[in-house]
């Protein structure tokens, strides 16, 4: 199936490794230039490498999306460097070790939510700005299954991830008649590299019998481009109904 998005530009946050990054590659191989953003320089040069070896047509640049004005600067290069932006893929994110809330600390919450959900709407306040004059565009939210769902020990990461779902579904009623789509992409358990960063099996989880911990019903991870399969339709003509949409891509976990 075609997807038509041969020759659009595309903004990946938290593009340089694991879903964004296989995000990336999805769009390259369908023809479009990709920006990646990302706050990890090591990440960014590998990343680098790798789409100079597919040939494709790429900025990268590196990022805090809590940053408002950097959020701004990077979005204003890409709009000057490719002309314009088509689809916009919010992915950064950050995980933390578990916690109960009653150790959770002001910094655990200030770091969780600064990138998980301050960065998000910088980055579709900055998206929507030039999308809406223009009449057209794609946005797209990473947010997760536990938008959903509880997740104990880790109230920043559940909290941030529930109110991505609230952006996309309100900025989506707002635009609902410019021509500009907003929603959400919601994965589970994804074999990535935020995955490997939660904290599993490097300490004590103090809620270790949690549903969320024991797994997907399919009995695996998910797969970085089993999500960019997803984004991909999001981001195309082929989901023109989908507004303030969250697809959910879990494996089957909130189907218990």
């Amino acid at each position: 199936m075609d997807l038509e998005l041969g020759g659009k530009s595309v903004v990946i946050t938290g593009g340089a490794r694991g879903i964004g990054f296989a995000c990336a590659e999805g769009f390259v191989r369908e023809g479009a230039r990709v920006a990646i953003f990302d706050r990890s320089t090591e990440d960014l040069a590998e990343a680098e490498t790798k789409l100079r070896a597919m040939g494709a047509d790429f900025i990268t640049r590196e990022l805090d999306v809590a940053d408002a004005a950097a959020v701004e600067a990077a979005h204003a290069d890409v709009i000057e460097r490719f002309g314009g932006i088509d689809v916009g893929f919010n992915n950064a994110g950050i995980a933390s070790r578990f916690k109960p809330i009653e150790d959770t600390t002001d910094e655990d919450w200030d770091s969780v939510l600064a990138v998980n959900l301050r960065g998000i709407f910088l980055c579709v306040r900055a998206q929507v700005r030039h999308m809406k004059p223009l009449g057209r565009g794609v946005i797209i939210n990473t947010a997760s299954n536990v938008a959903f769902a509880g997740a104990p020990g880790a109230t920043p990461y559940v909290a941030a991830k529930h109110g991505i779902v609230g952006i996309t579904r309100t900025v989506a009623l707002e635009l609902a008649k410019t021509g500009v789509r907003i929603n959400t992409i919601a994965p589970g358990a994804i074999q990535s590299h935020i995955g490997r960063r939660s904290g599993f099996g490097t300490f004590v989880d103090p809620y270790p019998d949690a549903l969320i911990r024991q797994g997907l019903p399919i009995g695996r991870l998910g797969q970085p481009h089993e999500i960019a399969d997803g984004v991909l339709w999001l981001a195309s003509p082929r989901s023109t109904l989908a507004v303030g949409e969250t697809l959910v891509m879990d494996g089957g976990f909130l189907a218990q």
